[in-house]
């Protein structure tokens, strides 16, 4: 087996300043569209089954694979990516959560610190946190595994390590349910305004869209034991077979980095059915190189528009991030 992919990775695509949280950091519409231009351009843009099939020894990739990924199953990737893709003739994976695709969906810890942080500002929202915690610790002070981005503030990337990875989960998760409804409102309102529906994930599917899993709660995997990943894993197989009628479901891991998961969690995969896993180690990924369950990303921000688009120089810059 050999060639090479670039696997790009999005969240947000969303024209922010025409919505209620206009400082929300998203892939403006323009650029997206002008990315995709960039893509069709200069490579081969295939679907996850292609990656699969090459992964497992069959027809090899084009000479200048590309492929799109779509995180966390937000409302973004219906309103605006699927008619994009649709006119284009192209197809993506979009990874959804157990708790935000629920017939009672719950937003996830990671975008309540978003749209908090949108809302209140770093400053408020650090304030907001310590109130909320009336003097306890606030964090075991472990570090940063989110790694390096260019374009976040030091101050926001210290209340999402706090929230999302140095805190307990029991009252990082009581915090971040208070600050939500206190000062955005009601959740599951706020919830099925954000994510795509399951009605929407089965149009999307008719389109030629594929979908994968992005656990159940969109908890740090690693930070969990065997058995809490084990139950964060369950059941999405068997859910995107029944929704979209794929054979195959692919995974990728909240966060990503890799701190973020561990040797148990790749076993657990091969063992609940997953076909392959993206993590997000930004660089190129390498069939032969890299293990199924272990396929890095490029983020949208690290191609053009954003830069020139030489990959394989930006991909040996990001190594040392």
């Amino acid at each position: 087996m050999s060639g090479s992919c670039l696997v790009v990775m999005y969240h947000y695509v969303r024209d922010s300043a025409s919505t209620s949280f206009p400082s929300i950091r998203s892939l403006s519409l323009e650029s997206f569209e002008r990315q995709l231009d960039w893509l069709q351009r200069d490579y081969d843009v295939i679907g996850v089954d292609r990656l699969e099939a090459a992964l497992d020894g069959g027809e090899p990739l084009p000479g200048r694979a590309a492929m799109l990924t779509f995180d966390d199953g937000l409302a973004d990737h219906y309103d605006h990516v699927l008619p994009a893709l649709r006119r284009r003739g192209l197809s993506g994976v979009f990874f959804v959560s157990g708790d935000a695709f629920d017939a009672s969906p719950r937003v996830l810890g990671v975008h309540k610190t978003h749209f908090l942080l949108a809302h209140l500002g770093a400053a408020a929202l650090g304030r907001a946190v310590a109130e909320e915690l009336e003097g306890a610790p606030m964090g075991g002070g472990a570090g940063d595994v989110f790694g390096a981005d260019r374009w976040e503030h030091a101050d926001e990337r210290a209340l999402k390590n706090l929230l999302n990875y140095e805190m307990p989960f029991e009252p990082a998760t009581r915090v971040l349910d208070a600050l939500f409804v206190r000062h955005i409102g009601d959740e599951a309102a706020f919830a099925r305004r954000l994510y795509l529906s399951p009605a929407q994930a089965t149009e999307m599917a008719s389109a030629g869209m594929a979908f994968g899993y992005h656990t159940q709660g969109h908890r740090m995997l690693s930070r969990l034991t065997v058995a809490e990943q084990r139950h964060e894993l369950a059941g999405g197989v068997e859910r995107i077979r029944a929704l979209t009628g794929q054979t195959t479901v692919s995974f990728c891991y909240p966060w990503g980095g890799p701190g973020t998961y561990t040797r148990d969690t790749v076993a657990l995969l091969e063992e609940a059915g997953y076909s392959v896993a993206f993590n997000t180690v930004r660089r190129p990924l390498v069939i032969g190189v890299d293990g199924r369950f272990d396929l890095p990303r490029l983020d949208t921000r690290d191609l053009p528009p954003h830069t020139d688009g030489d990959w394989p120089v930006t991909a040996r810059a990001l190594e040392g991030m």
